[in-house]
């Protein structure tokens, strides 16, 4: 299988048209990039690593008893094969274990495990660096397309955004299958998916149909970077001009654990996904035939 180094995007450069066609281009081409002088310290990334594998360790009983629940605002565990990505093609689900942090911008401490509850401070800090980042992202994907820079982000106060941590690692006396997935390939439904990796890779991503190579490329990881990728919901609202792509986790073979930590850009509930033009081919406005879908859909 084939790797892949993701195009990189300076968000540390003054020239926020260049930025923002580079970016465009990316989104168009890959679906996926990284973004460097981010302005998230890397040193809080490692806190929030920190607070994520003291929160896995924890005993799984205790775990248990913050299982994810709709009432509780999207915020809760998820354990092993608790979540099947791929049901078409996977046998068992999800070699991964995840904690979600919602409910923004002010989420209910008391709804999460006491570990979340320690340093539910520093992880709402850490919420409003990625909500900055991801909006900085929408002002320059809409500057891309000469829409106003507020276009996308006035529709992402981030009260639908998910914090999530995540631990891929196969249980206890539970032997890895052939064709087991850490996480089986699906598109995010959001806007937009920041993504924090450590010294373990395992991301796969499907190829642009240009890019004449096998089905799945390994992405590289490089920790002072940012994975950004499109989501469903963007790839809609730009008419398909920009790309969700599919994606996978598996681990190498002698991997044990990997953790990653993610942010998921949702829009606004009441928000009407209105595709900015009418097909993928128009370079004008939009017409009447366009199909407007609220975002709580």
């Amino acid at each position: 299988m084939g790797s892949v180094e993701l195009p990189s995007i300076d968000l540390s450069l003054k020239d926020s048209k260049h930025v923002a066609a580079e970016l465009i281009t990316a989104c168009k081409q890959w679906g996926f990039f990284t973004v460097k002088n981010h302005g998230i310290p890397l040193e809080d990334v490692a806190r929030i690593f920190k607070i994520s594998d003291e929160f896995f360790n924890s005993p799984l009983e205790e775990k248990k008893q913050f299982m994810f629940k709709e009432e509780r605002l999207h915020s809760g565990y998820t354990g092993h094969v608790g979540e099947k990505l791929d049901a078409e093609h996977q046998c068992r689900g999800d070699m991964i274990e995840s904690y979600d942090i919602a409910g923004f911008p002010s989420p209910d401490s008391k709804v999460n495990s006491p570990v979340i509850q320690k340093y539910f401070l520093e992880l709402k800090a850490f919420q409003r660096q990625c909500h900055y980042l991801s909006l900085k992202i929408l002002d320059l994907i809409a500057g891309g397309f000469g829409l106003s820079s507020d276009f996308f982000s006035k529709y992402h106060s981030s009260s639908k955004d998910i914090l999530r941590l995540l631990k891929y690692s196969i249980p206890e006396g539970v032997k890895r299958r052939e064709h087991d997935e850490d996480a089986g390939a699906h598109s995010d439904y959001g806007s937009i998916t920041l993504l924090f990796q450590k010294d373990m890779g395992g991301l796969q991503i499907r190829p642009p149909e240009s890019y004449n190579v096998a089905d799945w490329l390994k992405v590289s990881v490089d920790e002072t970077s940012i994975v950004v990728n499109i989501g469903d919901m963007l790839q809609f609202w730009t008419s398909g001009r920009l790309k969700s792509t599919v994606h996978r986790v598996r681990l190498d073979p002698d991997i044990k654990s990997r953790q990653t930590i993610a942010y998921f850009v949702i829009p606004d509930s009441e928000t009407i996904i209105d595709p900015v033009y009418e097909d993928e081919n128009e370079s004008e406005g939009k017409g009447n035939s366009v199909k407007i879908v609220p975002a709580s859909e």
